[in-house]
């Protein structure tokens, strides 16, 4: 029996410009993550850094690294399979992330310009992909 391709859905409803963003953000962390350890690096040989400080500033660059790769991995895989709940639950991920950027810019103990200028990049990306996602959610929510 022949199929009746009228009553087929054959658009997908995921987004290509999250995609595209996740993508680009992707590498933008790996190159955030590379820059600031080294600026701790140097922040904790050429900088009068109190001993029991600069080692929770660290293991929070690396926790931050790891929850960004989960969520832009969740965030992908609920885009392409066009899960709401996937994406959602990578987008509540961004709450810790958004935090770490805005501890990196305000609370940690020497804040460079450069500091300042790569968080704000991630915390605009964050928020790019805020909208994008509540965008993908509301597309997987109509049916039709």
């Amino acid at each position: 029996m022949a199929t009746d391709r009228s009553k087929v859905d054959f658009l997908s409803k995921s987004s290509l410009p999250l995609q595209i963003l996740l993508f680009f953000n992707r590498v933008w962390v790996f190159c955030w993550f590379l820059v600031l350890l080294g600026i701790f690096i140097w922040k904790g040989t050429a900088l009068p850094y109190p001993d029991t400080r600069l080692a929770p500033e660290i293991l929070l660059l690396f926790a931050y690294l790891f929850v960004e790769n989960v969520r832009l991995f969740l965030c992908s895989k609920g885009n392409k399979i066009e899960s709401r709940l996937i994406v959602l639950l990578s987008t509540s991920l961004m709450i810790p992330s958004a935090l770490a950027n805005v501890y990196y810019i305000f609370f940690q103990i020497y804040v460079l310009r450069i500091d300042e200028i790569f968080n704000v990049i991630s915390l605009i990306f964050l928020v790019l992909e805020l909208a994008f996602s509540a965008y993908a959610i509301l597309k997987f929510s109509t049916s039709g």
